[in-house]
C-alpha cells in the first residue's frame, strides 16, 4: 500500500506542492513563483525548527510549541522503522514510561503522535551537552565535578525504580548536563517495568562497556543492573575511557572482560578512597554485592564529596 499523497501551500503563491518525497525539514522549490518553501515541518501544535541530533533509530529536532510559545525537543522516528510493529511499540513505550516519572533529574515528556506516516515524541529542550561530550572534550573530569552529577544520577534512577521502571541504558550519552550545571536523565527506549522489582527483556539492546553482566546472561535485572551501569559510566569519567577496550559483540566475551576491570586503585591513584569503595561496590559483577538501595547510594556519594 503506497503512502498518501501529502501537499502543501507554497509560501509565495499559496500553490500546492506535491511533497510526498520529501524528507521533514526539506525546501521544495516552487515550479510557479521559484519561491522555496521548507516542507513536512507540522507536527500537531509544534513545529520544526532544526535538526539537533541523530540516532540510531530517530532523529530529534528542535521544534516549536506553537501553543505555549517555547522551545521544545521532538524525537522522531527514522521512516524505515515505521514500519515495524516493534519498533513503534518500543517508541510509544518510551513515551509512556519516561511520563511516568516526574523528577528535576528525568526529562520532562510532553506528548506523542503522528504526522507524515512518522511517530514522534515531544519533550522538553534541554539546552547543554552531554556526559560524553564532556568527557571527549575534557578527558578526566575532577571527582567532586562526577560525584555531584553521580548524586543527581541516582536521585533521578531512585524515581524511576519507585515509578517501577529500571532505565537498563544508563550512558555517558544518556546524561545530558543543562546550562545550570544539572544532571538529566535521558532515553528510556530501553526502560522495562518491573514486576516486583525485577524484570526480562526479550531481547538485548545494550552499549557493551556499560550494560550489566546479568543482562548479558539473560537474567534477571532490577535497579541494581542500573546501578552497575552508572558505576561504569563514573569509572569511566573519572578515568577518561571506558573500564576495558573491546570490539567484541560475543556476550559471553564481554561477561569475562567483566570480571577482569582494573580497579579504580589501579588506574586513578589520584581518586579518593571513599570514591573508589563507592564505585568498586557499584560494578560488583554480581548484584547481590552492590548497594542494597538508592538512599545509601546517594548518602555516601554526598559523604565522599564532602571528605574530598
Amino acid at each position: 500500500m503506497s503512502d498518501p499523497v501529502t501537499y502543501e501551500p507554497c509560501e509565495r503563491c499559496s500553490a500546492l506542492l506535491d511533497v510526498s518525497s520529501f524528507n521533514l525539514l526539506e525546501s521544495a522549490i516552487c515550479p510557479l513563483c521559484s519561491a522555496e518553501t521548507r516542507v513536512k515541518i507540522d507536527f500537531g501544535a509544534y513545529q520544526l525548527r532544526q535538526r539537533y541530533a541523530v540516532g540510531g533509530m530517530s532523529v530529534i529536532f528542535v521544534g516549536q510549541d506553537t501553543s505555549l510559545d517555547r522551545k521544545v525537543a521532538i524525537k522522531v522516528l527514522n521512516e524505515e522503522h515505521c514500519r515495524n510493529e516493534v519498533r513503534i511499540q518500543a517508541f510509544e513505550d518510551e513515551a509512556r514510561l519516561t511520563a511516568k516519572v516526574s523528577h528535576p533529574n528525568v526529562i520532562k515528556v510532553y506528548t506523542v503522535g503522528r504526522a507524515y506516516g512518522r511517530f514522534y515524541l515531544v519533550m522538553e529542550l534541554l539546552e547543554g551537552h552531554s556526559l560524553e561530550r564532556t568527557i571527549v572534550k575534557r578527558g578526566a573530569l575532577p571527582e567532586a565535578e562526577v560525584l555531584q552529577i553521580a548524586k543527581q544520577v541516582a536521585a533521578g534512577l531512585r524515581a524511576a525504580k519507585s515509578a517501577g521502571m529500571i532505565h537498563r541504558d544508563v550512558t555517558p550519552g544518556n546524561i545530558l548536563i543543562d546550562r545550570g550545571g544539572r544532571a538529566r536523565l535521558v532515553d528510556f527506549g530501553l526502560a522495562l517495568i518491573t514486576q516486583h522489582g525485577r524484570a526480562q527483556a526479550e531481547e538485548i539492546w545494550a552499549t557493551p562497556h556499560y550494560v550489566p553482566p546479568e543482562t548479558l546472561a539473560r537474567g534477571t535485572e532490577d535497579f541494581r543492573s542500573d546501578i552497575y551501569s552508572l558505576g561504569t559510566t563514573l569509572y569511566h569519567a573519572l578515568v577518561g575511557r571506558p573500564p576495558f577496550e573491546t570490539s567484541t559483540t560475543s556476550n559471553s566475551a564481554l561477561r569475562r572482560a567483566k570480571q577482569t576491570i582494573p580497579s579504580l586503585r589501579q588506574v586513578a591513584e589520584w581518586i579518593s578512597p571513599h570514591t573508589r569503595k563507592i564505585i568498586d561496590r557499584m560494578m560488583a559483577f554480581e548484584a547481590k554485592h552492590r548497594w542494597e538501595n538508592y538512599k545509601d547510594l546517594i548518602r555516601a556519594l554526598e559523604n565522599a564529596r564532602q571528605n574530598l
